[in-house]
């Protein structure tokens, strides 16, 4: 069994098309989408269409569900620049997608099992973000909807950083990254987040007889128009996370 895992495209298509090339040479099993596809000052509307025409297991972020849940004049920047990218098709397959996904022993949530605004591996510290503590990490993976095994394997995203974590249970939890946005800002609590580099980012998951193993992609695209989009919507920080996968 081999799962290709991406989350967080937010809205950039370039990336998504980078990275969907790459997945073409390879051979795997299903492909699942954790979340965060459209928001941003990118291009919503032909994200959303590549996502529709594909054959890839979608689930909601916490920015998918917020764009069928806010009142437009009650959105951020990065949402309501989305929202009005899209047509009701788009907003009705937004509605359509589920909070997690279970294919055999494989589970997904966009943030925890019990919150698509918390994060699971990372914890933020004088406005960094960095590994949570194991007795943290452990506390957030219960959840009654799930009973997670040694042979689960979790998958999570929200915070844009690549990660793999075992449990004492010993299943193991893996963020694949972000595949469109390598670095960002958050209010709560204030910090940032920063990859350190602008490749496009998805991970591979195969069950081999002794466990899972995973493998990180980094994928290289043209940033040159999703840069220039970010900068003519008044977005320098997120141009700068585009163009060198730091916030300047």
């Amino acid at each position: 069994m081999r799962i290709a895992i991406l989350s967080d495209i937010h809205g950039n298509a370039d990336a998504l098309a980078a990275v969907l090339d790459d997945l073409a040479g390879r051979s795997v099993d299903a492909t699942i989408c954790l979340g965060d596809h459209l928001s941003g000052p990118l291009e919503a509307r032909r994200t959303a269409d590549m996502l529709m025409a594909s054959p890839i297991a979608c689930i909601a972020g916490n920015h998918d569900r917020a764009l069928v849940t806010t009142p437009r004049s009650e959105m951020g920047p990065s949402d309501g620049h989305a929202y009005d990218q899209l047509s009701g098709a788009h907003v009705a397959w937004l509605k359509g997608l589920p909070a997690s996904l279970s294919v055999g022993p494989v589970i997904a949530w966009h943030g925890t099992p019990a919150s698509d605004v918390e994060y699971w591996l990372e914890t933020v510290e004088g406005g960094r973000m960095r590994l949570a503590d194991r007795d943290l990490v452990e506390a957030r993976a219960c959840t009654p909807a799930a009973a997670i095994g040694p042979s689960n394997l979790l998958l999570c995203g929200h915070t844009h950083m690549p990660r793999v974590v075992r449990l004492k249970s010993g299943a193991i939890v893996v963020n694949p990254g972000s595949v469109g946005l390598q670095g960002y800002t958050d209010d709560a609590p204030v910090h940032i987040m920063q990859v350190g580099a602008p490749e496009a980012r998805y991970a591979v998951a195969e069950k081999r007889c002794a466990g899972w193993a995973v493998v990180h992609h980094t994928v290289p695209y043209d940033t040159a128009n999703v840069i220039r989009l970010a900068r003519e919507a008044g977005r320098p920080e997120w141009a700068s996370a585009l163009e060198s996968g730091w916030i300047a």
